[in-house]
């Protein structure tokens, strides 16, 4: 079995329930980050929480690539998730044949591999249809 590792650090946790991508959260001004800033990108502030975010959001866009790429082969998709923490993530998706994608569907946050580098496995974090 491969090592394995992650696409980058404090990105996210594996828990029991699969994984929880970790952002942080201005104290003054309630702004949500992810990834994490060292600082507030709307008030300055230093002064952050590291917060948990959903498991689950809704499908904002995405578009499917017919062309492999460094890291994906063909057919791929990536798209932005709206989180209900008011901020949108952009992320790799799993593609279903049984669920195309749909802007406003449901999409839960996986954690999984995306790819080999080294004789490791990269792992990161996709949202698939629920």
């Amino acid at each position: 079995m491969a090592e394995k590792i992650s696409v980058r650090q404090g990105l996210f946790i594996e828990d029991a329930e699969g994984g929880v991508l970790l952002a942080n959260k201005c104290k003054r001004c309630g702004q949500v980050f992810f990834p994490k800033a060292i600082f507030c990108l709307s008030c300055s502030s230093d002064d952050l929480d590291e917060v948990k975010l959903s498991r689950t959001g809704k499908l904002y866009s995405f578009t499917t690539s017919n062309l492999p790429s460094m890291h994906f082969q063909a057919p791929y998709a990536i798209g932005f998730i709206n989180m209900p923490e008011g901020i949108r993530v952009f992320s790799p998706l799993v593609i279903a044949e049984d669920k195309p994608f749909q802007v406003n569907m449901e999409m839960k946050l996986i954690i999984d591999k995306l790819w080999e580098q080294n004789g490791k496995d990269v792992y990161g974090y996709k949202f698939k249809p629920v």
